[in-house]
């Protein structure tokens, strides 16, 4: 089994971050490892085998706050376990270096098949928010993001950002997959300044296209029309609350969409501002 990878800053007051991420795992068949990223202020340290009062002195530091750590993890863990016997398998590591690199290594190394991080409501105050943008965009794996303080309801209205293009079928496919555990109905929205662009999608069938290549019927279209004046995030963003989604669904490159919503990715800058939990998977490239 393999384990959706959880990025907690503090173990002692990420209770909420953590029960999410456990149910989340469960209703997805997965196991759950909690990652804690340690990163000394003069990391990397000096050289391996240095035996200067200094380097000792920092190593006694890392150990101290690990061994603090530790300690955290495992009363959390205990109050998961015995608040829910249904829970996956939960367990936690505690690594020394940077976090962006130690996640995309384990993506690489295939050692997770999903990352869950979470955002602020005050993104100045925590630093892994710089984090979560280059994790995003380095690690190639799909990554969460949970915004701080929400509680964990059963996925039933998702929101999938697409340019209705052929390559969306295999990340429709994964995401139907991933739809039909709770069921969810999964709604495909684009934003289009182009009057005809929602008469010539539903001309070409590419909704019945879609149902017939995922193989999911809950899969229904929508075009919003771009307004002026109107940020196109804050469009999609409230396009998802009026649909009442509880999860809105990005890729993380979606060519001709990007560039419309803002100079960087479309992804990281929703995932930023939205209230909702965002899943942002690679595009499928052939």
């Amino acid at each position: 089994m393999k384990d959706l990878l959880v990025y907690v800053h503090s173990p002692a007051k990420a209770q909420l971050f953590m029960t999410y991420g456990a149910y989340v795992a469960r209703d997805l068949g997965l196991s759950v490892k909690y990652l804690y990223v340690h990163t000394p202020p003069d990391f990397p340290l000096g050289m391996p085998g240095s035996l200067s009062a200094a380097a000792v002195a920092r190593q006694k530091d890392i150990e101290d706050e690990i061994e603090r750590i530790k300690h955290h993890f495992e009363l959390q863990l205990e109050k998961l376990n015995a608040s829910d016997p249904d829970l996956p398998m939960l367990d936690y590591k505690i690594e020394v270096g940077l976090p962006p690199e130690i996640m995309k290594e384990y993506c690489l190394q295939k050692m997770v098949d999903t990352i869950m991080l979470s955002s602020s409501k005050d993104h100045t105050a925590i630093a892994g928010d710089t984090d979560n943008v280059e994790i995003i965009r380095n690690v190639n794996c799909p990554v969460w993001i949970v915004p701080e303080g929400i509680t964990y309801k059963s996925f039933s209205e998702i929101l999938y950002a697409t340019d209705y293009h052929e390559e969306d079928i295999p990340n429709l496919k994964i995401l139907a997959e991933f739809a039909s555990r709770f069921p969810a109905n999964i709604t495909a929205v684009h934003i289009s300044s182009n009057d005809g662009f929602e008469e010539r999608v539903k001309g070409e069938g590419f909704a019945s296209m879609i149902r017939e290549k995922t193989g999911y019927n809950m899969i229904s279209l929508k075009v919003l029309k771009e307004t002026s004046g109107e940020p196109l995030v804050n469009e999609l963003h409230n396009f998802a609350l009026m649909m009442d989604a509880d999860l809105i669904v990005l890729l993380r490159e979606n060519r001709g969409f990007i560039d419309r919503l803002m100079h960087g990715s479309r992804s990281e800058k929703i995932a930023r501002q939205t209230s909702l939990p965002v899943l942002i998977y690679n595009e499928a490239r052939k």
